[in-house]
């Protein structure tokens, strides 16, 4: 059963904060580093433990696409094999009405970008991308099956290989196709999905890769239950709107923690562990 942490929540100070920026946005985290913008224009990758922060060489082919407003979204994962941590963004594409989406990838090995293929014909859904088993993961609509068969039966998940750099689809859940709204997760090393009702919030977790299981079904109103994190025994940490609750998925009870931190959106929490890696270790070598 959960038992209330020790410590009390900290702070942490992102050493590039500046005043005239709007704000900062996670794009995404991994092995205790973060890559964070600001407004989505200047991207950094940062260390709150070591305070290292490193900003990265712009990439202006698709700055002008971001400026017109299409849609865009960002991945973080690492590639064990080549020891490289790298950036993927994906920016929409519209041209004489047709839709594609332009790939770039960042390595911090060589500090540089690159284009590669085309992302499939699919809308994105503003949700940053989820490492998980060497790949990235993305829940998308498919423009095409929308005008033939409604709304919700468009959305599948995507993902792009960081090593071959290829794109494939996973499977959804079995899901009743009653939601208003879905997205993916991570969490332990699995991939999570997310598929939100008026009532509930249905939560399930890919325990062993293309294989789902669905975890819990957390009771909402107006689908103001947002999982943050789930635990080894299936305790779900779940933002309810305004703070944080832990749910406990085997006997269906609520407890919220003493120590809170209130924040408006989920989209501002991200799962992170203490890490030494450094930003220029790579350099280094």
């Amino acid at each position: 059963m959960y038992e209330e942490p020790l410590h009390i929540p900290t702070d942490l100070a992102f050493v590039g904060e500046d005043r005239f920026c709007i704000g900062y946005q996670i794009l995404g985290s991994c092995d205790g580093l973060f890559c964070t913008s600001s407004d989505f224009e200047d991207l950094f990758l940062w260390n709150p433990s070591t305070t290292e922060l490193k900003n990265f060489p712009p990439l202006g082919i698709n700055l002008h696409l971001k400026e017109e407003g299409n849609d865009f979204s960002y991945g973080f994962g690492y590639i064990e094999c080549q020891s490289d941590y790298r950036v993927v963004e994906i920016v929409e594409n519209k041209c004489n009405n047709c839709y594609k989406n332009d790939v770039s990838v960042y390595s911090l090995r060589t500090n540089s970008w690159k284009m590669i293929q085309e992302c499939p014909n699919v809308n994105l859904l503003d949700q940053a991308g989820k490492f998980v088993n060497g790949k990235l993961h993305w829940v998308v609509a498919d423009p095409d099956r929308y005008r033939v068969s409604g709304w919700n039966s468009t959305w599948f998940i995507t993902s792009l290989d960081l090593v071959d750099e290829t794109f494939g689809d996973v499977v959804l859940p079995d899901l009743d196709y009653n939601y208003l709204d879905c997205e993916i997760g991570s969490s332990g090393g699995s991939l999570c999905f997310f598929s939100y009702s008026k009532i509930k919030t249905d939560v399930w977790v890919m325990k062993e890769y293309e294989s789902w299981t669905k975890v819990a079904s957390i009771p909402s109103k107006n689908y103001d239950a947002w999982p943050i994190f789930i635990s080894q025994n299936d305790e779900i940490l779940v933002h309810d709107g305004s703070s944080l609750v832990w749910y406990n998925t085997r006997d269906n009870t609520f407890v919220r923690p003493v120590n809170q931190i209130h924040c408006i959106s989920a989209n501002n929490f991200s799962v992170y562990v203490e890490s030494l890696v450094s930003l220029n270790f790579l350099e280094e070598d």
